[in-house]
C-alpha cells in the first residue's frame, strides 16, 4: 500500500498509475481531485503543508488499509521566477512549505506506519536536478529541492535500523504543466515561440528528448523493488544526461 502526494496529475499521476497497474493499493493525496480515479487508487484531499491535513491522511490510511509500505513525496509547486532581490519573502516561504516542509510532515507522520510494515518499507522523495545545481531566478525552488536531498540523507540514516530505505529521485526537464509554463515564460522573455524554446532546451539534453512521467515511475518502481534492497540515502538522477553524477 502506497501514498503518492501530488498524485492527481503530472509526474505523481504517472507514478500512482504505474503502482496501481502493478497491484499496489494507492492513496492519491492532492489538493485537486484526479480527473479519472483509476482502479486501485483512492483520492484523499490533502495540502501537504498543513499538519492537520497530513494527520487526517494518515488516519485514513490506517483505518482504510491498516498498513503503509511506501510513501512517494512528489507534491510540489514551482514558485516565482524572479531574482533573489526581487522575490517576495512570503512567496519564498510558500515554496519551502510545500516542497520541503510538506515531505517532512508527511514522512514524520508516516514513520510509525512504515515501521509496522518494516523491513522493506520505503520513502521516495522527488527532488530535482535544480536541487543539485542551482539556476538564476529559481532560488525558492532550487533551495527547496536541495533541502529535499538533505532530508533524504537524514531520514535514510535514522530509519535504516528499522530496515526502511529512503531515496531521492531527481527529475530533469520533464513533460509537465509546470515545465511548459516555464517554457512559455522564458520564450516570452527572449522573444521566441514556445516551440522554439522547447527545441532549444531539448538541444541541451544528451538523450535529445524531454523526460516523461513513465521515466520517473520506472525509477520509483525500481527503488521500491527487491533489486534496490541495498540502496538507501541516494539520489537517482533521471535527467537524460543533462547533469552527470
Amino acid at each position: 500500500m502506497a501514498i503518492v502526494t501530488g498524485g492527481a496529475q503530472g509526474l505523481g499521476g504517472g507514478v500512482a498509475a504505474r503502482l496501481a497497474s502493478e497491484g499496489w493499493q494507492v492513496v492519491v493525496a492532492d489538493v485537486r481531485e484526479p480527473e479519472l480515479e483509476a482502479s486501485g487508487q483512492v483520492f484523499v484531499r490533502c495540502d501537504v503543508s498543513r499538519e492537520d491535513d497530513v494527520a487526517a491522511l494518515m488516519s485514513f490510511v490506517r483505518e482504510r488499509h491498516g498498513r503503509l509500505d511506501a510513501v512517494v513525496n512528489n507534491a510540489a509547486i514551482g514558485g516565482p521566477s524572479t531574482t533573489v532581490a526581487q522575490t517576495d519573502a512570503d512567496a519564498f516561504r510558500r515554496v519551502l512549505e510545500v516542497n520541503l516542509v510538506g515531505p517532512f510532515l508527511v514522512s514524520r507522520a508516516a514513520v510509525p506506519l512504515l515501521i509496522e510494515s518494516a523491513p522493506g518499507s520505503a520513502i521516495i522523495n522527488v527532488g530535482s536536478m535544480f536541487g543539485q545545481s542551482g539556476v538564476a531566478r529559481g532560488a525558492p525552488y532550487c533551495a527547496s529541492k536541495g533541502g529535499v536531498e538533505m532530508l533524504t540523507h537524514s531520514l535514510a540514516l535514522e530509519l535504516a535500523p528499522h530496515g526502511i530505505r529512503v531515496n531521492t529521485v531527481a527529475p530533469g526537464n520533464m513533460m509537465t504543466a509546470m515545465h511548459w509554463d516555464e517554457i512559455e515564460m522564458r520564450a516570452d522573455e527572449v522573444g521566441v515561440t514556445p516551440d522554439e524554446m522547447r527545441e532549444q532546451i531539448r538541444a541541451t539534453i544528451p538523450l535529445a528528448r524531454h523526460g516523461t512521467a513513465a521515466d520517473i515511475a520506472g525509477a520509483v518502481m525500481w527503488l521500491l523493488g527487491d533489486d534496490a534492497s541495498y540502496v538507501t540515502g541516494q539520489t537517482i538522477s533521471v535527467n537524460g544526461g543533462v547533469l552527470l553524477s
